[in-house]
């Protein structure tokens, strides 16, 4: 009747270990996922800090041992992290809902896929904005970046008939905007410090768009008036 388990207190060897901890039947899903939630985020900080723990010794003092334990321990985590990969694309394959890739695909076909669906709807949208909207350029006439934008901005406005309104901080103009307007406080309301900059405005509610600043292709101009005034943001992402 003296023998007991070693486990336990000599006197008491009538108590029964304690029962590892079940869901209680009355237990609602939500509460039980935020239970497991603050278990897997404990336990998830107990393997990264005892292999922190064992890194630091690693370091500390390399000894063959020391680096052994935190090979084993890092080889754990690596272990965990691998089957978390797994099963995250085995989810993205059954839920199309969550797949990133049909958003803004990576592999090359889709990518040209897009970007020709893209272009063709930005092109569109500017032709079809010509009416509303008009191209603010900001530039200095002894500027050679203004120079070779100003071509980009005459073609633009050729294709799409979209009005370009030339904004000369120097007085001077450009062979493409021979006789533009001279700045009248515009550029200081919009912190103009650098030419040439490219703004889209709405000549019915005079909203004023950035689109950017610098030597600017054809192709950016349009695709940046097509994100501006077609998607809210985050909508490509």
């Amino acid at each position: 009747m003296w023998i007991c388990d070693e486990d336990r207190f000599n006197w008491y060897c009538d108590i029964p270990p304690e029962a590892e901890p079940t869901d209680s039947p009355t237990e609602n899903p939500e509460a039980k996922a935020l239970r497991e939630e603050v278990e897997a985020v404990a336990a998830l900080k107990a393997l990264r800090e005892d292999a922190e723990r064992k890194r630091a010794l690693a370091i500390i003092k390399p000894t063959p041992e020391n680096l052994k334990r935190y090979i084993v321990a890092q080889e754990a985590l690596m272990d965990r992290a691998s089957v978390f990969s797994d099963v995250w694309r085995r989810v993205i394959w059954a839920n199309p809902e969550l797949n990133y890739q049909l958003r803004n695909p990576s592999n090359n076909a889709a990518i040209q896929v897009r970007d020709t669906q893209r272009s063709r709807k930005a092109s569109e949208t500017l032709a079809g904005l010509a009416g509303e909207w008009g191209i603010f350029f900001f530039f200095r006439s002894d500027c050679p970046y203004c120079h070779r934008l100003a071509p980009t901005l005459k073609w633009l406005s050729e294709q799409y008939g979209i009005a370009v309104f030339p904004i000369s901080l120097d007085g001077g103009g450009l062979p493409e905007f021979p006789q533009p307007s001279r700045d009248n406080g515009m550029a200081a309301a919009l912190g103009v410090t650098v030419v040439p900059l490219v703004v889209l405005g709405n000549v019915k509610d005079r909203r004023l768009l950035p689109i950017g600043s610098g030597v600017l292709s054809a192709q950016e101009i349009v695709e940046r008036i097509y994100i501006l005034t077609q998607t809210r943001p985050g909508e490509l992402y």
